[in-house]
């Protein structure tokens, strides 16, 4: 998928790119029902996903809600006002957990 033609906001398309180039997790088809939200997903455990969203996020910054196949008790699954770099550091984590 061509993270340009995306129906998603240009903050949403940036980040899908950054993505794009480590190829760590695949993006969730949705035919563009929100352009503030994507929703990612480990490509070889489906339940391993991360919804990331803009709503309610100051200028420049993103929020980020962690879904794991099993409730991990203790474990932060949501953060707000993430710059880009961050929250590619987070998502770099959470998808590199091994299927298992």
């Amino acid at each position: 998928m061509n993270p340009w033609a995306a129906a998603k906001n240009r903050r949403i398309k940036h980040l899908l790119v950054s993505l794009a180039e480590r190829e760590q997790c695949e993006i969730e088809q949705d035919e563009g029902q929100d352009p503030a939200i994507v929703t990612l997903f480990h490509p070889e455990l489906p339940l391993l996903r991360a919804h990331v969203f803009l709503h309610g996020q100051p200028e420049g910054t993103y929020g980020l809600f962690l879904e794991f196949p099993h409730p991990i008790p203790g474990v932060v699954d949501s953060r707000d006002g993430l710059p880009l770099q961050q929250l590619l550091e987070l998502l770099q984590v959470h998808f590199s957990t091994p299927p298992g």
